[in-house]
């Protein structure tokens, strides 16, 4: 690979995440107080999680690449207000998990 093809890739996937981007950015104008680990967290979540599902789209459908562009922007917005929720729902499953799996184990009558 010369260095104009590692270029040329660079670019095709910077613009490919050039949507998703801008979708979780303008989600992020709209919130404030907000940490900067927050946002970045935000902003990176929104960007993956639109980025692929705009590949999904992509895969399904034969839209032009200006729909999937819109569908990657508003993906990218959702995402990221999502993130608190499903941030939340993973952490009480997560510290949930030790007691389900001790009750699957040792039954309460078991325990003394």
């Amino acid at each position: 690979m010369t260095l104009r093809d590692a270029a040329v890739a660079a670019t095709t996937f910077a613009a490919g995440l050039v949507p998703s981007a801008l979708g979780a950015a303008v989600s992020l104008a709209y919130e404030p107080g907000l940490t900067w680990s927050q946002r970045f967290t935000q902003l990176s979540v929104g960007v993956c999680v639109s980025y692929f599902v705009g590949g999904v789209v992509h895969g399904l459908t034969d839209w032009s690449a200006f729909v999937l562009q819109a569908v990657q922007f508003v993906t990218g917005m959702i995402a990221y207000k999502a993130t608190p929720r499903v941030t939340q729902a993973l952490l009480e499953r997560v510290v949930a998990l030790p007691g389900a799996l001790l009750d699957r184990v040792l039954p309460r009558e078991d325990r003394p």
